[in-house]
Order: C-alpha cells, then structure tokens, then sequence
C-alpha cells in the first residue's frame, strides 16, 4: 500500500511541477534591456521548403548569439501551414536551446494553418520560456498579454510590454480587407495602463507588438524624416479603431513594432510615437521581396527612458533610430 502511495505522490508531482514553473524573469541589468523583433516567418512544413526554413532557424540562432537580447518577440505570421505544429516546434527552438525568453502575438496568416490559434497558445504555454498569455474570453482576440520589465536596482515596474491580437481578415468587403483591433481590446490596454500607473505611482513607459500595421503608418511612410525601406503601401484595416488615439491618451506608449508587410522595415514619429516595421526573417518568400532577412533589435535604456533601435541581418547592422520619452 505504501508503494502505492508513493507512486501516486511522484505521479501527482510530476503532473503539477511543470504548471507551478516559475516564468523567466524580465529585468534591467546594467541599465539595459535587449528585444529582437522576429517577424513573418512564414515557415512551411512542406518538404519543398526545408532549405528556406533552415536558413531562417540558422539566421534567428546568429542573430539571437550576436544580439544576447533578454527577450525576443515573434510578431505574426511565424507557421502558416498544414503541419503547424512541427513548424512552431522549429521556430521556438532557437529560443529555448539558448534559454531566452520569448512572446509571440499572431498574423493573419496563423489562422491559415491546421492549428487554430488557442491550440498554439496552448502548446506555446507549454514551453518553459514563452510567455505570451491571455486576457481573457470577454477581450477579442488570443494572446493579448503585458509583460512588465522590472527595475535593475528594485521589483518595481520600470517598463511595459503590449502584446495584441491584430486578427486576419473581415469577410465582408464593405469593411475591407484586414480585421482591426476591438474595442475590448482598446479598453483592456486602458485599464491595464491605469492600473500599472496606480501600483506604480507614475506612467510606466512602454512598448507595443502587433502584427497588421495601424492606418497611421500610411501617414509615416511618407514622411520625409522616416528611415529605413518603405516601398510597399501599409496594408492596414480601412477602419480606424481608435487604438493610437488610445495611446496618445495614457501617455505610455512610445513606440509600436509590427510585422505584415514584408520590403517595409520603416520606422517614424507621429504625435512623439514612434511606428516602426521589424524586417522580414522568414526565407520563404509570400511575393516578390526585396531586403535581406533579419531582424529589429530593440534596446531600453532604464535611467534616461531611451529606445535605440536598428535591424540585424547576417550582413550586419543598419538603419539607427533612438528617441527618449
């Protein structure tokens, strides 16, 4: 009987030790915190693209070993086939062979895979390093989540870390193309700001990741003082939904990062919120495209609230931008 009982006991731990993981920590250290912006991946599990998809997990490793980033974020798009499984396996593994945390948030293309959004999520939650969440059934969407970045020198919230949900596709050409971030959406972000502001006594600046750019990057791309490639017209909702409104009103956000349109890798200043692209990573090519793979590199700066920022191929570095709050 006691055998039994132990086994029972080792059984009941084994189920339950993995759930009780602590998740990786996000902090400053020496007054620095390193992001790399993975995004459109693209990865294929047909046969045919294995060459692409090895070149994309080579390019991801180097970069991640040459950038030694404290977080990397994947912003859509990342495994848009039947197999979709064995394709997140691939693309996570770079992250968790070199025990770097990660979070991703979903492109259209996701939905067009054999595994449906919350599977992913699901199977995602089950590797040690992600830490993409949930806000919830009442918010549209799957894997809207904050990620707080504490203080080098105290466990207070230094900065933030906004991941949404910018959906797929409307189905009904009346209201376009591409879907738009909800309003419970916009309204979780506000209460999620004001509550950072409250436990923090002050506005903690952040950071925003999404996939399908907001109609305000057609505005920035055609500035002159934007930098970087902007070739390709923003594919945004035809909808405005209000989400940039949202930022200027909390006064938190300073920057948002987006993926989807693959020879844009622009990044400028709307109202002192600076929208950027990352740079396409992903070898498999939706169309014809024209800039090296890579990635954007992401670094805060906690004592003067400072971003600089600048895209990462295996050629090397280019295309510096920094801003301050």
């Amino acid at each position: 009987m006691k055998k039994v009982q132990v086994l029972l006991v080792m059984l009941l731990l084994a189920v339950t030790l993995p759930s009780l993981a602590k998740s990786p920590e996000l902090k400053f250290r020496n007054d620095k915190f390193k992001i790399i912006q993975f995004t459109d991946i693209h990865w294929n599990s047909d046969h045919k693209y294995k060459i692409y998809n090895d070149s994309t997990e080579m390019m991801m490793r180097q970069v991640i070993e040459a950038e030694k980033p404290d977080l990397v974020i994947l912003t859509g798009d990342i495994s848009v086939s039947k197999g979709a499984k064995e394709g997140w396996e691939q693309v996570t593994r770079p992250m968790t062979d070199l025990k770097v945390p990660f979070a991703v948030t979903f492109g259209n293309h996701d939905t067009e895979s054999d595994m449906p959004k919350l599977e992913v999520l699901k199977y995602l939650q089950s590797n040690p390093f992600n830490l993409t969440q949930d806000s919830g059934e009442e918010v549209d969407g799957v894997g809207n989540s904050t990620l707080a970045v504490k203080s080098s020198e105290s466990d207070k919230d230094s900065w933030l870390i906004y991941l949404f949900d910018s959906h797929a596709y409307t189905n009904d050409s009346i209201m376009g193309y591409y879907d738009w971030i909800k309003k419970s959406q916009i309204d979780w972000y506000v209460d999620q700001s004001n509550k950072f502001t409250e436990k923090n006594g002050e506005v903690v600046p952040a950071l925003a990741f999404f996939h399908i750019p907001l109609p305000e990057y057609e505005y920035v791309r055609n500035q002159k003082s934007t930098l970087g490639n902007h070739s390709e017209e923003v594919c945004s909702p035809r909808i405005n939904s209000g989400l940039f409104w949202a930022f200027l009103q909390q006064k938190d956000v300073m920057a948002t990062f987006v993926g989807h349109d693959h020879n844009d890798d622009f990044i400028g200043s709307l109202a002192n919120i600076h929208l950027a692209y990352g740079r396409k990573s992903g070898y498999v090519n939706a169309y014809k495209e024209i800039l090296e793979r890579g990635a954007r590199v992401i670094e805060l700066h906690e004592k003067e609230k400072e971003v600089r920022t600048y895209i990462r191929t295996l050629s090397g570095t280019s295309l510096e931008y920094s801003f301050k709050k």
